[in-house]
């Protein structure tokens, strides 16, 4: 009776780390074959929050049907707990950043452009962006981000 106990409990574990290796071994040659990352330094600036190219200037209006994250690019190493997250998307939309610390709200301005400086966590940040533009349609990205000062040689 033991014996057939003992045997029962050694073949259930080893199919259980069996299956479990099987899908962690899937998961990481999943997340190996996406783009190589860009290691990435800010410059600093005299201020952080804005950004010069967003000022007004009178170049005509361009109405931007693309949602995108220009800088940085996903799966880019950081070596900064903050980075600036620009990108474009439809004129006058609002745009929703969700990062696992924090929350931000902003609106484009009116060439479409946007620009706002997120807190990283040390590690891997799943970055979420929502666009919302003026006629409620809603367009999602999720870039990803390591903040790392690793120094890599």
């Amino acid at each position: 009776m033991i014996k057939e106990l003992s045997l029962a409990v050694i073949f259930g574990l080893l199919i259980g780390f069996g299956l479990t290796g099987t899908f962690y071994f899937i998961k990481q040659n999943n997340n190996s074959h996406k783009n190589t990352p860009n290691i990435v330094v800010p410059t600093p600036s005299s201020d952080s929050q804005t950004d010069p190219n967003l000022s007004p200037t009178t170049a005509p209006l361009t109405t931007t049907s693309s949602f995108e994250v220009t800088s940085p690019q996903t799966n880019d190493i950081i070596s900064t707990s903050k980075t600036t997250l620009k990108g474009v998307a439809p004129s006058g939309s609002l745009i929703v950043i969700t990062t696992p610390l924090k929350n931000y709200h902003l609106n484009t301005n009116a060439q479409g452009n946007f620009s706002q400086v997120i807190d990283l966590e040390p590690g891997y940040n799943v970055i979420n962006l929502t666009s919302i533009d003026q006629n409620d349609q809603e367009s999602h990205l999720e870039i990803f981000l390591t903040y790392s000062t690793t120094k890599l040689e």
